[in-house]
């Protein structure tokens, strides 16, 4: 009868052990739902600031150059190939730029046509007498290339913007007109008469480092 009764027990203590160990077994392999949602990506932060501007290119109608160190890639315009921005040295009012231009095989206009319209743009003081501006031809990597220079009271397309504006006094401009394989590349660089003063070695460089790639 004990033996029975011991027997009885220890049937009754296995049964719960195993009862027990499938319940903690089922537990481990329940999912919470938030088991089951993957680890949120954390969202990437963003630089902050102005837009950095995207390099102007350096190369059009079958010739390339070098940008001078210090000049900066300004904001694009549709007739432009590319913007140079020039910060203005202490006293003068705005910064300089250097404009380039190719309108096509054969477009654009003739050199001396270009030539008079841009000694055009500039006048003496009050308005009165024409300013005499110096052109030189010569050539340049192989390539015939016209230079101007010419300052005065500026009455151009005006700044960074492209758009019309007043007329400036003590302005400057250094340009010139390559006769390239493809057509006639313009470089046009105007500002403040001390700012672009400053900027023309740098100018002639570029025009120096003009080659056919």
């Amino acid at each position: 009868m004990h033996t029975k009764l011991r027997y009885t027990s220890l049937m009754s203590g296995l049964a719960l052990v195993a009862i027990l160990a499938i319940l903690t077994a089922c537990k481990q392999n329940v999912s919470t739902p938030e088991a089951n949602q993957p680890s949120p990506q954390q969202t990437p932060v963003l630089p902050t600031g102005p837009a950095v501007p995207v390099s102007s290119p350096t190369q059009a109608g079958g010739i390339a150059w070098t940008v001078p160190t210090g000049w900066e890639p300004g904001p694009e315009h549709q007739m432009r190939i590319a913007t140079y921005r020039i910060h203005a040295i202490a006293g003068d009012p705005e910064d300089a730029e250097c404009a380039v231009y190719f309108f096509g095989t054969g477009q654009g206009g003739t050199v001396e046509a270009n030539l008079d319209r841009w000694k055009s743009q500039f006048t003496g003081p009050n308005g009165q007498a024409p300013v005499p501006a110096e052109i030189t031809k010569k050539v340049i990597g192989g390539l015939t290339t016209s230079t101007l220079a010419v300052s005065g009271t500026y009455s151009g397309a005006g700044g960074m913007t492209g758009q019309a504006s007043a007329s400036k006094p003590n302005y400057r401009m250094r340009a010139a007109i390559i006769e390239a394989p493809q057509g006639l590349v313009f470089f046009k660089l105007t500002g403040p008469l001390n700012t672009v003063a400053a900027a023309e070695n740098d100018f002639n460089a570029l025009l120096g480092s003009v080659h056919q790639p």
